[in-house]
């Protein structure tokens, strides 16, 4: 399975990824993506930026993500401390339907996502969630993405903000 770009004919199938999602956090408690966020008008933008990615299985959207190398305006006040002030790519709006959670699709996006980025040259992944997002978090943090601190969201809210710093190793 690889992640490829989304196109506008792929939103009804990243909306029902969403739409699952957003029922996962809403029954571990979390009130992330609960009120309406993440639009289709937000994913067709991330589609028209070449952001928006699918993992297909057989022809089947099972997941999707948004990786962006034009970094994040948010994340430039920090309470805290980024690990460094490299050029780095952004991880937002991952989700994986609901019959395919907990097959390690999340981690292998992130894998994926790690080797696009070290194949355009960017050797830091800055990532964002939720404090109750415990899944994400445990995930995140098994993937060896470092706590840096906390960010504040356009609409006011926190989110805990994390970074890894990626290693070549000779994968490409």
């Amino acid at each position: 399975m690889e992640i490829n770009h989304a196109t506008k004919s792929d939103i009804n199938a990243i909306m029902a990824c969403i739409t699952d999602a957003q029922s996962l956090l809403k029954s571990c408690g979390v009130d992330q993506w609960q009120d309406g966020y993440p639009t289709a008008e937000i994913i067709s933008g991330d589609i028209e930026r070449s952001e928006s990615y699918l993992l297909t299985d057989n022809g089947e959207v099972i997941a999707t993500v948004v990786i962006s190398f034009a970094g994040e305006p948010t994340y430039t006040t920090i309470e805290g401390h980024w690990l460094n002030d490299n050029s780095y790519a952004v991880i937002h709006r991952l989700a994986v339907k609901a019959a395919h959670r907990n097959k390690g699709i999340a981690k292998s996006i992130f894998d994926q996502a790690e080797q696009l980025c070290l194949k355009n040259g960017i050797n830091d992944i800055r990532v964002d969630t939720h404090r109750d997002n415990k899944i994400m978090l445990k995930l995140l943090k098994q993937l060896g993405y470092t706590v840096c601190g906390e960010i504040t969201l356009l609409s006011g809210a926190k989110r805990v903000a994390l970074q890894k710093e990626l290693q070549d190793n000779g994968r490409l």
